[in-house]
C-alpha cells in the first residue's frame, strides 16, 4: 500500500499544542526588560560611532558557512528555498553575517567600520542541557582596526554597558587566543599528542601538561605550565607575567603576541579598576576563528557567561577579504535567565485596574487620562450596571502585575481605592487620588 505524500501545510499526524522545546514567549517584565536594556546598549554603543545593523533572518548556507564554527554545523536549521533551489540556514551566528555583509557589502567603505545589533540565534541544542534554541543577543562589531586601541574599546564598552543590566559584580576574564596557539605548537608533534596538550592545557592539568611536555622534549614549556595553566591571575599579575615571558622564553612566543598582549593589559589598567578583570590564559576560545585576545563575562548569578567576544581577525578571509575585527555580544537570554533565578517569574506590581460602569466613566474617565500621562500603566475594565463580577481583592490575589484597584463608591461619593499590602480607602476628590497613585501633586480637574 502506497504511503501518499503530505503536501505543504499538512500535517503528519495530530496538531502540536504546546510551543517547540528550546523557545517560548516572552511576556511582561522580561519583555520590557529586554527592549529597554537593548535600547540602552544600542544608544551606549552609538555614542562611539556604532551604527545599528538589522540582519536577515536567513541566509544562503553556502555563503555563510565558512565563516561558521565547524562544532555548531551539524546544529543548524536549514530549508530549501523554493524559488532557487537553494539551501537556506536560519540566522545561527551574527557575527559570521556581519564579517560576510562587511567584506562583500562595504568592501569600499571608508575604515574602520563599526555596527551595533540586537538579534536573535538559532541552533538546534537538543543534545545540550539547556535546550535553548532561540538565543537573543545584543552586540557590536569593529572592523577594519587591528590596533590594541581597537580591543581596548571593545573591553571597555562590554564593561560599561554591563552596568545596564541589574547584575551583581560583572567580572571580565580575558586570554589570547595567538599566545595559546605558540605556546602549545609541537614541532613534530602528532595529532594525538597535539589534542592531548590542548585537553590537559584548558583542563588546567599542570601535571599532565607537563608530563606531556616533557616526554615531546620540549623542557622550557614544561618550566612554564604551571604559571600559564596554574591559575587565574589579577591584572597586575598578568602584566608581570607577560612582561617576564617577553624576556625569558623569546623561542617560544613571537614578540608581536607578547607585545600586544602587554600594551592591551597596560591600557585597560589605566581605565578600569583591576578588580573587573581577570586574566586566565588557559581560558578555550569562544570558537576557532578568533586569533587575538578574547573574553567571557560572568557575573555572581549564574556560572554560565554572559558575554562574550575577542579578536577575529582570519573571518574575513572565509569571505574572500584580509579584514581584521574585533567584537563582543551580551547573551540577553542568559542574562534573563540569571535575573529569574534570581527574583523568580513574579510580575512587576504596576498595573491600575479601574473597575466602572457606563455612568461612573464620566467621573472616572478623566483620572485614567492624567494617570496615563504621567506613565502610570491603567487597565479600564468595563461592567455591566451593577454587576461587580469579582471582588477587587481577588484581583489583587489572582493578578500579580496589579498594584491598586480603583473603583467608584458606594452612593457615588468619592473613589475607592484598595492597594496591594494596604487597607481599603475612600478619597474624596480626583486630585488627592492622581497624587497618590502617580506620585505627582496634581490641580484639580476641570
Amino acid at each position: 500500500m502506497k504511503r501518499s505524500r503530505k503536501g505543504p501545510g499538512e500535517s503528519l499526524g495530530p496538531p502540536s499544542k504546546t510551543t517547540p522545546t528550546g523557545v517560548s514567549p516572552v511576556f511582561s517584565r522580561t519583555a520590557r526588560f529586554r527592549r529597554e536594556t537593548t535600547d540602552r546598549l544600542l544608544a551606549l554603543f552609538s555614542l562611539y560611532g556604532y551604527r545599528e545593523i538589522i540582519l536577515p533572518s536567513f541566509e544562503y548556507l553556502d555563503a555563510i558557512s565558512p565563516g561558521l564554527d565547524p562544532a555548531i554545523l551539524p546544529r543548524l536549521y536549514l530549508m530549501q528555498d523554493r524559488g532557487s533551489g537553494q539551501v537556506l540556514v536560519l540566522r545561527p551566528d551574527a557575527t559570521a553575517q556581519i564579517a560576510r555583509l562587511s567584506t562583500q557589502s562595504f568592501r569600499d567603505r571608508m575604515l574602520p567600520l563599526r555596527f551595533s545589533y540586537s538579534t536573535s540565534v538559532f541552533r538546534d541544542e537538543n543534545r545540550q542541557a539547556s535546550l535553548l534554541r532561540e538565543l537573543h543577543q545584543t552586540g557590536l562589531e569593529l572592523l577594519g582596526d587591528s590596533s590594541f586601541h581597537a580591543d581596548l574599546e571593545v573591553l571597555d564598552l562590554c564593561l560599561a554597558g554591563s552596568r545596564v543590566f541589574p547584575l551583581e559584580s560583572p567580572l571580565l576574564v580575558l586570554a589570547h587566543a595567538a599566545l595559546q596557539e605558540e605556546y602549545l605548537r609541537l614541532p613534530g608533534g602528532t595529532r594525538e599528542a597535539q589534542l592531548s596538550l590542548r585537553r590537559a592545557f584548558h583542563s588546567r592539568d599542570v601535571e599532565a601538561l607537563e608530563e606531556l611536555f616533557e616526554q615531546n622534549g620540549s623542557k622550557e614549556r614544561a618550566r612554564i605550565a604551571a604559571s600559564l595553566a596554574g591559575r587565574v591571575l589579577s591584572l597586575p599579575e598578568a602584566i608581570d607575567l607577560v612582561s617576564g615571558l617577553e624576556k625569558n622564553c623569546p623561542g617560544i612566543f613571537s614578540e608581536g603576541s607578547l607585545s600586544s598582549f602587554a600594551a592591551l593589559l597596560q591600557g585597560i589598567s589605566g581605565i578600569r579598576n583591576s578588580s573587573e578583570m581577570r586574566v586566565d590564559l588557559a581560558l578555550s576560545p569562544p570558537g576557532p576563528y578568533y586569533t587575538g585576545m578574547f573574553f567571557r563575562m560572568y557575573v555572581r548569578e549564574s556560572s554560565t557567561h554572559m558575554a562574550s567576544g575577542g579578536r577575529y581577525d582570519r573571518l574575513g578571509l572565509a569571505f574572500g577579504h584580509d579584514l581584521p575585527a574585533v567584537g563582543f555580544a551580551y547573551q540577553i537570554s542568559h542574562i534573563e535567565e540569571a535575573l529569574r533565578r534570581r527574583e523568580g517569574d513574579g510580575q512587576d506590581s504596576s498595573l491600575v485596574l479601574v473597575l466602572h460602569s457606563e455612568k461612573d466613566f464620566s467621573d472616572l474617565g478623566p483620572a485614567i487620562s492624567r494617570l496615563r500621562s504621567d506613565k502610570v500603566p491603567v487597565l479600564s475594565h468595563h461592567l455591566p450596571e451593577g454587576d461587580l463580577s469579582f471582588s477587587p481583592e481577588e484581583a489583587l490575589r489572582e493578578h500579580e502585575e496589579i498594584r491598586a484597584v480603583l473603583w467608584k463608591a458606594r452612593g457615588g461619593e468619592g473613589f475607592s481605592l484598595l492597594l496591594r499590602g494596604q487597607t481599603l480607602r475612600t478619597l474624596s476628590t480626583l486630585p488627592d487620588l492622581l497624587s497618590l497613585l502617580s506620585g505627582h501633586s496634581h490641580e484639580p480637574l476641570r
